[in-house]
């Protein structure tokens, strides 16, 4: 009987026993008798094994499983979920029979062996969202994806009444990906409640992170099923510094020992990012957690291979983390400096996510009272600045009695004025071939002024997309001679599209009405 090694070290040696053992395992499995099953292509094939209650399975019982489908090998961790039932998850990339064995220090759960069918996908499942063309999104499959995302950081923290509502008002939302922590959070605006439920065991005020409870995280895989059932993609944030119950602090071996347990849980779901942490630079946070470790682990053990950022506190360049390092998908920011976004793409050579561009709201503060019409805005520059752009929301909602709601903390209902008008936005984009077009940023005077620039973004010859946020707004543009282009006025604001009489080819300077938020659309003629 052939036991799989927990993880291989940094030694060549023990990596060559490693995979010794795994085609050990494999030619093992393919002698012992299976049983069938189907699972989609992308979707959730899911192992049940009973084991060991005894002693601390979580920390202390290791389970690890072989999947085989040709010459594709996956080795794939399994999880305690409580009550003696170990669980292990598996996302199938590739059609046909997968066979399995695992592997475990207990005797209960080694060795076990089967099989199952990946058939293809149906539906709505287009795969998880990966990288194209160095700074786009797309699914799997390759149908076009567009990020349109927003923030309610500890929704699956909050009474279970409130989450139901964010699921409702998610199914109604424009949204595709919403940014989500694991552990609730501490701060101002309403944000000072307990959780429904700790993550770990807490008894008087002191936490034992070596015993998760496990209701906890069986509820936040509900709620990121629920999330995959709507085609929104879960930006699951491991850690953040807003934390009054010492979860910052769990030390260095409990930290990757969560990390471990997250993505065994969670990983083959296909609409799960990893996002390491909101805000990864406040003095708190920045040097109590080992970032490149944890970034590594997730690259080296997801297996997976889900989408992996870090999130910056400070809007300036010099306190992002180095989103060149190569665990590092894509570039997550908390700044409005759509200005540089040609920069940090070509700096980056990833796609640039604006996560964090203040909020539409009423709070004191300044990065939580934007008016609507200024978060719509902030789509459209993001957008065309060849980014994808975060809503978030900080109006209390209306009939809570119990404590302040806010969509940014919490989730519940959406009462903003800019939801509708980033439905708008999202259509249009999703009209465009992003993944072949080019941001140029036409500034008028000062370039760091967000609205005396002219966003460009283009399929040069084929498609324009222009945005000015405020008036007198006027573009020269080359276009091919030869060409008739068609020219639509679009109103942000008031979502209508108003086309031109006139079409354009060669020189050309289009002068739009002297109104602000509006974008200009030029579509080739066949």
């Amino acid at each position: 009987m052939t036991r799989l090694p927990r993880k291989p070290n940094s030694t060549l040696m023990h990596k060559l026993l490693y995979g010794l053992t795994i085609l050990i395992l494999f030619a093992e499995c393919r002698q012992t008798k299976s049983w069938g099953s189907a699972t989609e292509q992308w979707g959730v094939f899911e192992l049940g094994l009973t084991g060991p209650k005894n002693g601390n399975p979580y920390t202390d019982v290791s389970l690890n499983v072989i999947f085989a489908n040709g010459e594709t090998v996956v080795v794939v961790p399994g999880f305690y979920d409580g009550d003696g039932m170990y669980r292990v998850r598996f996302s199938p990339q590739h059609l046909g029979r997968w066979e399995y064995k695992t592997g475990s220090n207990a005797e209960q759960l080694n060795n076990k062996a089967g099989s199952f069918d990946c058939v293809p996908a149906t539906a709505t499942n287009h795969g998880p969202v990966v990288v194209v063309n160095t700074f786009y999104l797309q699914y799997a499959d390759s149908t076009p994806f567009y990020s349109v995302g927003t923030t309610a950081y500890q929704w699956t923290s909050v009474k279970k009444e409130i989450q139901e509502q964010t699921v409702a008002s998610l199914g109604d939302a424009p949204f595709n990906k919403i940014r989500m922590c694991v552990f609730p959070k501490s701060y101002r605006y309403g944000n000072d409640t307990e959780p429904w439920m700790y993550p770990f065991h807490r008894d008087a005020d002191q936490n034992d992170f070596g015993q998760p409870n496990y209701e906890f995280f069986q509820n936040f895989d509900r709620r990121i099923q629920q999330l995959l059932d709507l085609g929104i993609q879960a930006d699951v944030i491991l850690f953040h510094p807003y934390d009054k119950w010492g979860y910052r602090s769990m030390g260095k071996e409990m930290n990757a020992h969560y990390v471990r347990y997250m993505i065994a849980r969670l990983s083959a779901f296909r609409n799960v990012w990893w996002s390491l942490a909101n805000e990864w630079d406040v003095p708190e946070i920045k040097e109590s957690i080992a970032w490149e470790e944890i970034g590594n682990l997730l690259q080296r053990e997801d297996p997976h291979h889900r989408l992996r950022g870090i999130h910056n506190w400070y809007g300036s360049q010099d306190h992002f983390f180095d989103h060149t390092r190569p665990w590092i998908t894509h570039v997550s920011t908390q700044t409005s400096q759509f200005y540089n976004a040609l920069t940090w793409r070509n700096e980056y050579q990833k796609p640039l996510l604006f996560d964090e561009m203040r909020y539409e709201g009423d709070v004191p503060s300044g990065w939580g009272s934007l008016t609507a019409q200024e978060m719509v805005s902030y789509f459209w520059m993001a957008g065309l600045s060849g980014g994808y752009a975060t809503h978030g929301e900080t109006f209390v909602n209306p009939g809570d009695d119990s404590t302040e709601v806010r969509w940014w903390a919490k989730g519940g209902v959406l009462v903003g004025q800019s939801v509708e008008r980033i439905q708008f936005f999202r259509d249009i984009l999703q009209q465009a071939p992003v993944t072949a077009m080019t941001p140029t940023l036409l500034a008028a005077g000062d370039s760091t002024q967000l609205n005396s620039n002219v966003y460009l973004f283009a399929k040069a010859g084929e498609f324009y997309l222009a945005y000015k946020a405020d008036n007198n707004f006027s573009i020269a543009l080359n276009l091919p001679a030869g060409g008739l282009y068609k020219a639509e006025v679009i109103d942000t604001w008031n979502m209508t599209i108003t086309p031109l009489d006139d079409l354009y080819s060669g020189n050309t300077r289009i002068v739009l009405p002297g109104s602000p938020y509006l974008a200009l659309r030029l579509t080739k003629q066949e």
